[in-house]
């Protein structure tokens, strides 16, 4: 008998307890603002274009690339990362694609984010 009172007791807490849980708000949104994952850039025209398209655009989106600002240096060491994590790339394209990068999307980029929807 004892037990059973235990088990009521039990019952009776976890469900006041499930009860009283905060309920949650569904999310709001602007309906103007674009669906995430939405596309605003394209890479520029140039040397190396075809490769960053081949190497880059398999994981990212040109917006990823637009945001960076990286220069030189910190583009060679960003594109070493990816191609150790698993991003095909040609050693011989491998400064063409750095001087591609660091020249459409260096420090003087002016890349402004714009506000998605989730």
């Amino acid at each position: 008998m004892k037990r059973l009172g235990s088990l009521f007791l039990m019952f009776t807490l976890l469900a006041t307890a499930a009860s009283s849980a905060p309920k949650k708000k569904r999310a709001t949104f602007d309906p103007s603002l674009p669906l995430l994952g939405t596309q605003f850039h394209t890479l520029p025209d140039g040397a190396g274009k075809e490769t960053a398209e081949a190497s880059c655009l398999q994981c990212h989106s040109a917006d990823v690339l637009a945001q960076q600002r990286l220069n030189e240096k910190q583009w060679t060491a960003s594109v070493e990362k990816m191609v150790r994590w698993g991003a095909v790339l040609d050693d011989a394209k491998k400064a063409e694609l750095v001087a591609y990068l660091a020249k459409n999307f260096g420090p003087e980029n002016q890349f402004t984010p714009i506000k998605v929807r989730m």
